[in-house]
């Protein structure tokens, strides 16, 4: 009789050991929104494509970020800051992955994703996230890689939690140098932000994490590498244009912070009104700002 109770309890420890595993990991509770200036913060740089050969890309973190985390401290961003590379050659950055100019935004996509995860969701953290350029993209290609793959391939996290989005002089819709770059240099890196791409169509318009994203899309009409029109041509809540004739060139846009006033006009119904030119912040101001206090959901 002793026995027979010693197995079944054995049994029913096994079965629910057995549906524990079925049902997989719990995620950890979704954090609220609100505002705040203590969220962690990645930054993602763009692409780096003037080499002869794919393997010799290479982005030092400290100089092209340095300038915008200095500002957002000085206006007061508690939260860490997690400069995040995707090129082996990568210098000064918090972390990176060994990628090259033949590496698929979508796969740097699949390990930022990984990364926010392991670092921050699954331990019921929420992130912040800034993009410049193709940095934008790899960020727009994290998150809707985890909504399309998420739960159902082990490839990617179940989830990841990306409370504010900004990204600057992004080529959400593609941009000219890209097709020449395919052309001269066939890397696919620039075939991937060509007008029309697989990536382009694959990647989700306003993708949205776990605990919901708002977008923030900054532009500029001095940008000659990726227009205005492409910087914020992914379906979003918040689209500012800076003005030109300001100086706010591709590679500057992400640098520009201080209290001077800057002339721009901004939209925060993706884009179906616009408002009047006016002087207000600076890209990286309008940055801390859109992060500091998110839309409500």
């Amino acid at each position: 009789m002793k026995n027979r109770i010693v197995r079944a309890l054995v049994a029913m420890a096994t079965a629910g050991v057995m549906v524990a595993l079925a049902a997989g990991p719990a995620s950890a509770a979704t954090p609220p929104r609100k505002a705040g200036v203590s969220n962690a913060v990645y930054f993602v740089h763009g692409i780096d494509w003037k080499h002869g050969s794919p393997y010799h890309a290479k982005q030092d973190c400290k100089s092209v970020w340095g300038k915008a985390m200095s500002d957002l401290r000085t206006k007061g961003w508690t939260g860490k800051f997690v400069t995040w590379g995707y090129y082996k050659n990568d210098v000064n950055c918090t972390r990176k992955v060994n990628g090259n100019l033949q590496t698929r935004i979508q796969e740097l996509g699949r390990l930022l994703a990984w990364d926010i995860y392991n670092n921050y969701s699954k331990h019921g953290k929420k992130v912040d996230v800034v993009g410049h350029s193709m940095g934008g993209q790899v960020i727009r290609a994290a998150i809707t890689g985890v909504n399309k793959y998420g739960r159902t391939s082990s490839q990617w996290p179940d989830y990841i939690y990306v409370e504010d989005a900004v990204t600057f002089s992004s080529p959400f819709t593609g941009s000219n140098w890209a097709t020449a770059c395919t052309a001269a240099y066939t890397y696919k890196q620039c075939s991937d932000l060509r007008p029309g791409s697989g990536f382009l169509s694959w990647a989700g318009q306003n993708p949205q994490s776990k605990m919901k994203t708002d977008w923030t899309l900054i532009g500029a009409g001095d940008d000659d590498a990726v227009t205005s029109g492409s910087a914020t041509g992914m379906n979003a809540k918040h689209k500012v244009v800076y003005n030109s004739g300001q100086g706010l060139e591709h590679s500057t846009i992400k640098n520009a912070g201080g209290n001077g006033l800057w002339s721009y006009k901004f939209s925060d119904n993706n884009g179906r009104t616009w408002s009047p030119n006016r002087d207000r912040h600076a890209p990286v101001r309008y940055a801390y700002e859109a992060m500091r206090a998110p839309a409500a959901w």
